[in-house]
């Protein structure tokens, strides 16, 4: 595959737990109105659908605004929180299967000051790192919207391409301790030493897969 093509559907017609980890090094891409902006995806979290507590899809749930999570892998789930923030989760599975995975944070790579402008931040070294290190910081940042949910992110404004090849680590997934045990379940991916991550693992276990094999 050509670096800089979409990844394909076939990237994420797969398990969630194999998603997460390999979409950590690639390149998340968004042709905005304002111009292009790109960033190297760092933290990501799997969500594994109707057997998972913290699925928004556990035991079948399906409603209006998880619907998009039934339909085919490769398709933007964005959804609001708290009123007023949003999160970007892309489908992934078997049709049918509910599964997706959560972007957590990113690297900025391209259009730093639209996505500053975006945050409200005055742009310098310092800043860099804030402007998208959690999951509604990236979707002020990359100029998401509630309207894009449902969006194909395997071509398209909004989409995944190749990436760096990266170590990282795991640890607990973030905010969900009304799922019980699963709270507890490693499946939170992590670019080891990044300072562009949500928040550090306070203890994680390092892997040495490459994530930049492809789809």
């Amino acid at each position: 595959m050509h670096p800089m093509m979409p990844l394909d559907r076939n990237f994420f017609a797969r398990p969630a737990l194999e998603v997460a980890p390999d979409l950590l090094g690639k390149m998340l891409i968004h042709h905005s109105p304002e111009g292009m902006l790109s960033g190297m995806v760092v933290e990501t979290e799997a969500y594994g659908g109707i057997g998972d507590p913290a699925s928004h899809a556990f035991r079948g749930r399906r409603t209006s605004r998880n619907e998009v999570m039934w339909g085919p892998a490769g398709h933007a789930y964005i959804y609001p929180i708290y009123g007023m923030y949003l999160c970007f989760n892309v489908v992934t599975g078997d049709e049918g299967s509910p599964q997706g995975v959560f972007i957590r944070a990113a690297e900025p790579r391209q259009g730093l000051d639209v996505m500053a402008k975006a945050r409200g931040m005055a742009l310098n070294d310092g800043s860099v790192t804030k402007l998208a290190n959690g999951p509604s910081k990236l979707c002020m940042a990359f100029r998401l919207t509630r309207e894009m949910s449902g969006a194909d992110v395997t071509g398209g404004a909004l989409h995944f391409t190749e990436g760096e090849d990266v170590e990282f680590v795991t640890s607990s997934r973030i905010g969900i301790d009304y799922a019980g045990e699963a709270a507890s379940w490693p499946w939170r991916f992590l670019v080891k030493d990044s300072r562009f991550v949500s928040r550090r693992a306070a203890r994680a276990a390092l892997t040495s897969q490459s994530t930049t094999k492809g789809a």
